[in-house]
């Protein structure tokens, strides 16, 4: 008997194990490291982005845009996607880490991933602490009553 390992079957297996991999990284990054990440309010957030001096990108999932919106002038680029990193770093390209925020649903996930990447030697990146739905550190985008559009608006923006 004989088992044949297609292409497809490789590169699956591959994705899975990197998405794995990424996924045990961010679990144990243990909260008190994630103090040092520079965390911004959704209003200023808003405000900056206006002026054109930040950039926020969206890291939820398909489903949450869908049950939300997204913030007025936020990228979408889920995290949850095999596609991240590389959204990532054409995003990087455009501007600096300083002018870039990540805004999750309650701030756990930007958090997480600001912290990898600083870790990993990229510093700067903001996080939107108190997300759009909010937490103990702000009541969130929505709750603010910031500007959303619709997933699909977001989307034609992004593109």
């Amino acid at each position: 008997m004989y088992v044949v390992i297609t292409n497809r079957d490789f590169q699956t297996q591959n994705f899975r194990f990197a998405t794995t991999v990424l996924c045990l990284m961010l679990a144990f990054i243990s909260s008190p490291a994630r103090a040092d990440a520079s965390l911004m309010s959704a209003p200023v957030a808003y405000e900056r982005s206006l002026s054109g001096d930040l950039v926020v990108l969206d890291i939820r999932t398909h489903e949450e845009w869908e049950e939300t919106g997204i913030a007025k002038g936020a990228l979408p680029i889920s995290m949850h996607k095999r596609d991240f990193l590389e959204r990532l770093q054409s995003v990087l390209f455009q501007y600096e880490p300083e002018k870039i925020a990540l805004i999750c649903a309650t701030g756990g996930r930007s958090a997480e991933v600001t912290h990898f990447l600083k870790t990993n030697g990229l510093d700067g990146i903001v996080d939107v602490s108190e997300g759009m739905l909010g937490n103990r550190s702000g009541p969130g985008w929505v709750a603010r009553g910031l500007p959303l559009i619709s997933y699909k608006q977001a989307l034609v923006n992004y593109e």
